[in-house]
């Protein structure tokens, strides 16, 4: 529904995950779906895309002389599938599904970055114990006292806190996936099983870490930050079609200076900032108490410059590469354009 003081449209979608995008439709992905004055943006109602929801709440869409309808998703595998299909034209993605998506076709660049560090490692008392007495070992104990591998919940396979948490287990703690039960789920779902104590720990990002210190009615808490397991995580960026840089790239360039305004607005107003999250979350699933905590944790940095991502963000690649969700090395110019951002940064 078109809403009242803006262009733009809020639609919920769901997806299958990232398994439609690496099996059936590579090869005649990312062109986009909709006509040259009405573009349509994925993206996700979580913080790493805190300069949407600044955007959207200033109405800096509608400065533009394109309308921007705007797609919601429970994840970025399903958002990337939406992509792959021709659905969307640009998108506000995690960087980990978005390394999949080019790497399988989707022809699309990342011209500006959102966030570093954005992930947290969550765990029960009873979790947390292990994790503290015992360390990487925890996992085994964990298995030997109970009967059972410990329970991780974390966003849809493929999603950055799914692959990060991956990464943690196989790379930094250099245990087998074996270990552990991973259970993929929508922001709203994991927050719930995280809350319910359906699950030992998690993998997530905010707000919910924040949401679940603020309820009394569970003991999950923090006990690992992505700045200790891979400092300069890469988190969420701005990825719009190659047909859309190709084609109207001063689009392109406006949609970068917006984004990079929004990232100092940010920075400059995080109390505003974190009531925008609210308003476009809904305050019943995100109060304001919350969403200002969470803007002022460490796993709020926010940012614009793609080129502090570059390295990180391959080393998500190679990952990527021995799970098996790609085939191929990516270099820096086949997923970054730095162009946009260096030409209304001032290369700075």
């Amino acid at each position: 529904m078109e809403q009242p003081l803006s262009r733009r449209r809020l639609l919920q979608t769901t997806g299958a995950g990232m398994a439609a995008l690496t099996t059936g439709t590579a090869g005649c992905l990312g062109f986009g779906g909709s006509s040259s004055d009405s573009l349509t943006l994925g993206t996700l109602n979580v913080f790493p895309m805190m300069q949407y929801f600044v955007i959207d709440q200033q109405g800096w869409y509608d400065e533009l002389d394109t309308d921007i309808e705007v797609k919601t998703f429970g994840g970025g595998p399903p958002l990337v599938q939406a992509y792959a299909s021709g659905n969307l034209d640009l998108a506000y993605v995690g960087i980990s599904p978005g390394l999949v998506a080019i790497a399988n076709g989707v022809a699309s660049k990342v011209v500006a970055a959102n966030v570093l560090e954005p992930n947290v490692m969550v765990g029960s008392s009873e979790f947390r114990s292990y994790w503290n007495d015992h360390g990487a070992d925890a996992f085994q104990r964990f298995r030997n006292d109970k009967g059972r591998k410990p329970r991780f919940a974390t966003l849809p396979s493929g999603s950055t806190p799914d692959v990060f948490l991956r990464y943690w287990i196989t790379e930094v703690l250099g245990l087998s996936l074996d270990v552990v039960e991973i259970s993929g789920q929508s922001p709203s779902a994991l927050q719930s099983t995280l809350s319910t104590g359906n699950a030992d720990a998690g993998s997530a990002i905010e707000p919910i870490p924040t949401a679940l210190q603020e309820n009394p009615d569970t003991d999950m808490e923090p006990f690992k930050y992505a700045g200790d397991i891979m400092p300069g995580q890469p988190g969420a960026v701005l990825q719009p079609s190659q047909s859309l840089v190709d084609d109207d790239p001063e689009l392109v360039r406006n949609l970068v200076e917006i984004h990079i305004r929004a990232t100092e607005f940010i920075t400059e107003n995080r109390q505003e900032a974190a009531d925008m999250a609210s308003s476009v979350v809904g305050s019943d699933i995100l109060s304001q108490s919350v969403a200002t905590k969470a803007i002022n944790s460490p796993a709020s940095t926010f940012i614009s410059d793609p080129h502090r991502i570059v390295e990180k963000s391959l080393v998500y690649n190679e990952f990527h590469q021995q799970l098996g969700s790609v085939d191929d090395d990516l270099s820096e110019d086949d997923v970054f354009d730095h162009s946009f951002y260096d030409e209304v940064s001032g290369g700075e």
